[in-house]
């Protein structure tokens, strides 16, 4: 059996919404022990992980770890794997964005520690292999990949080297399994290693016996706490140095490169780190059996609709920053406060338990939001409605950029689903469905703006109360396009549906006019069945809270006009106690504002109309702890009428729905 080379690195933090105080504790807990022993310990190397964020946070407020890690690598014990300065996806970004984001990060390591990074590490390992040509121009000579994207013929402890279009890279696997803990002893660690690789070995007769293995293993800031409270990096060193027979040797992967003798071809396909892909077979639920062997981000973004939604709007603003031609020094404003928003916590759930708020989904709205303000503050912005396939679904969708929101319209019930305001405030159409094993019920439609339902009156009871009302018809249907003008920002759908109650036809006419500070949107409702049709008509308006927090989450406030006089509903009184008592039967107008934020929805119907508010808090599972929290609030409006029309008759409807917002703002 030839050396074994074991290299340790550790992870870094992703999200670009960690607080300090999260900063402080990984520093106090992991960052400064750890830096300390290998101080204080020359003959112990060791990689690190950082994000663009750690390295600007220590600049700011440790400055004191920049200058030992600096001395570190000037004796070569440490050593940097670079990647995208905001911890992107890099799989999902344009090349020019994937490029810039690893240069960005490349250029702040090499002038913070004074070495440039050779090799690469990916947040929660999303690969694909046209990312070959992207480290290869980057100047990075290798990659740091999970095992478990490796196929296990291939696994053989030796470096990967892998081919695309002509231009090759190194692949170092890390492996889970040889991440030590302090429940093992030190003996019985080295014992597991040197088994394992003597059992590939038996296999590898194609290879010279005495070949030097590699072994990876990547550590995240709890396994390092936890190493580091117990003394383990100075037991493991002592038992090395008392057994000099044990053929192991720290290194790192940099300087394994250079003494490697033997690599092994291979094509890695696309695929994503091990623990995210237990999030994807059954939504918010971990397996420990996956469904199939390899997933990938795209998987992900299938089962989780609100990441899919996010990195298409990632997607429409990276396309028009790259065509925007006017202004240099702004294009390139722009495309930094882009990459910004490309943080891959916002899209990817992670190790450190991002994945279940969507606190960090609506941060990259806003940053998406302020990319868009900065390109069109050169004065050429003109307001437009455009006709594409706005979310790769197949269908196409009504895009809006006015002046003061950018919003799209679905053919899926007809509704808007997504609002994002120029104020900055994150996308108001982000809900999220009800899952019965969290929330106690189970949506069978995607939450928006403008969602249409047609109830019995006993239907109508349980959905006041927030319970399943049954088939709503319109919230789950698909509309067609029935006029679309361009030049008027007028959109004009249509749906034909049966109504199971009483098995009655019905038709629906839904008009929407764009304008700069909201819509007009206008129901024709028509009863194609023989007999009477009497229902509750329901619009359902789903707000997102845009700054949830669990500790600290705020309602909307809702303002009405109801038989003449103003009623305000607060958190004391129920708009279902309200409805009760026989009041909110006669609206004449709602404002519904978010306090947080001073942004104000208001919708003014055609004649008036019931009013019922239902805030609902979604519970999810914190990826990090297991405990079922918080994760979302959304505010639930539902303006309502009476429906009563003979055979073959029609009836209107409308809601004139206006954005206002406000200078004043209420602070946390």
């Amino acid at each position: 059996m030839g050396r074994i080379y074991l290299c340790f690195s550790l992870k870094s933090v992703s999200s670009s919404m960690v607080s300090s105080e999260n900063f402080d504790r990984n520093y106090q807990a992991v960052y400064k022990p750890l830096i300390k022993f290998l101080f204080s310990h020359p003959n112990f190397p060791f990689s690190f992980s950082f994000s663009g964020n750690q390295i600007q946070y220590f600049k700011k407020r440790k400055n004191e770890i920049i200058s030992i890690l600096k001395q570190l690598a000037e004796r070569n014990q440490v050593e940097f794997f670079g990647g995208g300065y905001y911890s992107p996806i890099l799989p999902l970004l344009y090349p020019v964005d994937r490029n810039g984001q690893i240069d960005l990060l490349s250029a702040e390591i090499r002038q913070t520690f004074g070495k440039r990074p050779r090799g690469i590490s990916f947040f929660a390992d999303c690969w694909d292999s046209s990312l070959v040509n992207n480290v290869h121009t980057c100047g990075i000579d290798y990659v740091v990949l999970d095992s478990t994207l490796i196929p296990k013929d291939k696994q053989k402890y030796l470096p990967i080297i892998m081919t695309d279009l002509n231009k090759s890279v190194d692949i170092f696997p890390y492996y889970d399994e040889f991440i030590p803990s302090k429940e093992i002893s030190v003996e019985e660690y080295v014992s597991n290693i040197i088994k394992n690789v003597e059992k590939i070995e038996r296999k590898d007769v194609h290879f010279q016996v005495d070949v030097d293995r590699i072994i990876n293993i990547n550590l995240s800031h709890k396994n390092v706490e936890e190493l580091c409270e117990c003394k383990w990096f100075e037991s493991f060193l002592k038992y090395l140095k008392e057994n000099p027979d044990v053929n192991i040797q720290l290194s790192t992967p940099n300087e394994y490169r250079k003494i490697a003798k033997i690599k092994v071809p291979a094509f890695i396909t696309a695929g994503i780190n091990g623990d995210v892909a237990k999030w994807i077979d059954n939504s918010y639920v971990k397996t420990n059996s996956l469904q199939k062997n390899h997933y990938t981000v795209y998987d992900f973004m299938d089962a989780y609709n609100s990441s899919r939604m996010l990195y298409n709007r990632v997607l429409y603003v990276s396309m028009l920053v790259n065509q925007y031609k006017n202004d240099k020094m702004r294009k390139k404003a722009a495309r930094e406060k882009l990459w910004e928003a490309q943080t891959g916590t916002s899209i990817l759930c992670s190790s450190e338990g991002a994945f279940f708020n969507s606190r960090h989904r609506h941060q990259s709205y806003k940053n998406l939001m302020e990319t868009e303000k900065i390109l069109r503050e050169d004065g050429q912005f003109e307001e437009s409605v455009t006709c594409f396939d706005y979310n790769s679904d197949g269908l196409k969708e009504y895009v809006c950029r006015m002046e003061n929101y950018f919003a799209y319209i679905s053919l899926i019930s007809g509704a808007v689903q997504e609002l994002e305001i120029l104020k900055n405030t994150g996308n108001y159409c982000d809900n999220p469905s009800r899952i019965l094993e969290y929330d106690g019920s189970q949506d069978d439609y995607e939450r928006g703006f403008f969602i249409d339902h047609f109830f019995t009156e006993a239907q109508f009871e349980k959905y006041v109360k927030n319970e399943p009302a049954g088939d709503g018809v319109f919230s789950r249907i698909q509309y067609e396009e029935i006029k679309y003008s361009q030049a008027h920002h007028e959109v004009t759908l249509g749906a034909h549906a049966v109504w199971k109650p009483s098995n009655q036809k019905i038709f629906i006419r839904k008009k929407y006019i764009i304008n700069s500070d909201g819509m007009y949107v206008q129901y024709i409702i028509k009863n194609e069945s023989d007999k009477k049709l009497c229902a509750k008509f329901a619009v359902e308006i789903n707000i997102a809270n845009t700054n949830f927090s669990s500790e600290d989450y705020v309602y909307n406030s809702i303002e009405l006009v109801d038989n003449g006089e103003k009623v305000n509903i607060g958190e004391d009184k129920k708009a279902s106690e309200l409805l009760n008592e026989g009041k909110l039967q006669n609206v004449g107008i709602a404002r519904i504002s978010d306090i947080e934020s001073g942004t104000s929805f208001v919708f003014e119907p055609n004649e008036n109309c019931g009013f019922c508010y239902n805030p609902i808090i979604f519970m999810r599972q914190n990826i990090s702890n297991g405990n079922i929290e918080p994760s979302d609030l959304t505010n639930v409006s539902t303006l309502f009428w009476d429906i009563s029309l003979e055979p073959k008759m029609e009836t209107e409807k409308s809601l004139n729905f206006t954005i206002i917002q406000n200078s004043k703002k209420k602070k946390r």
